[in-house]
């Protein structure tokens, strides 16, 4: 049930969403192609990041519970002229941003899609990024993958690892990010799937990119 992906909008504007459907095997997958399907739409009908959850969780949320699932789901939209990630949260574990050495952990929150007809979050969070600074997108199965005693990987661990990323570019941090979990999990089996995005800010002071 774990997706992740990137819409652009146009020359300046991209969205980039990771979720989670309730569930396991093909009805997870078809759920969560469902929603993809519908949050392109959403995006193409109304981009503001609000009114695309919101719209989302009207129609994916009656596709969701005539299921009896539900889906968490993390939005970003990032303007790479101004610099500025505005992130609509429904239900996801929050964002990090990495920026001058230090990690940031996104405050917005809101309800799963699915659970209630009208979406109920704090509303859109923004940030301004330089270049240099990185965002990175998990899912439930990285935070509690379990390692020796049933101890899970946790938020205060990962926000650590992320931390001494700064500089590196956005494979270096995946990768390093993944060997972490894996010492960590010391060849435990897993529950979950771990799904893991690390977009960088590219370009020289006054340009910004992406990675």
């Amino acid at each position: 049930g774990d997706f992740f992906d990137f819409i652009s909008c146009d020359e300046r504007t991209v969205f980039a969403v990771i979720g989670d459907v309730m569930g396991k095997g093909f009805h997870a997958a078809r759920l969560m192609e469902t929603i993809r399907r519908m949050l392109r739409e959403c995006i193409r009908v109304n981009p503001r990041p609000l009114e695309v959850v919101c719209r989302l969780n009207k129609v994916g949320g009656h596709e969701l519970r005539k299921c009896g699932a539900f889906a968490t789901l993390c939005l970003l939209c990032y303007d790479g002229i101004a610099g500025r990630l505005s992130c609509v949260n429904a239900g996801h574990h929050p964002p990090l941003i990495l920026s001058g050495g230090k990690v940031k952990v996104a405050r917005c929150r809101g309800v799963a899609l699915g659970l209630l007809e009208d979406y109920l979050g704090s509303g859109v969070e923004e940030f301004f990024l330089n270049p240099g600074d990185a965002v990175v997108l998990y899912t439930d199965g990285l935070v509690e993958a379990c390692g020796p005693g049933e101890q899970r990987y946790g938020l205060e661990r990962l926000k650590k690892i992320v931390c001494l990323q700064n500089g590196a570019d956005a494979d270096r941090m995946k990768q390093n990010i993944l060997s972490d979990l894996k010492t960590f999990t010391s060849g435990y089996p897993q529950k979950d799937d771990v799904t893991l995005v690390v977009m960088k800010v590219t370009g020289k002071a006054g340009e910004r990119g992406g990675d």
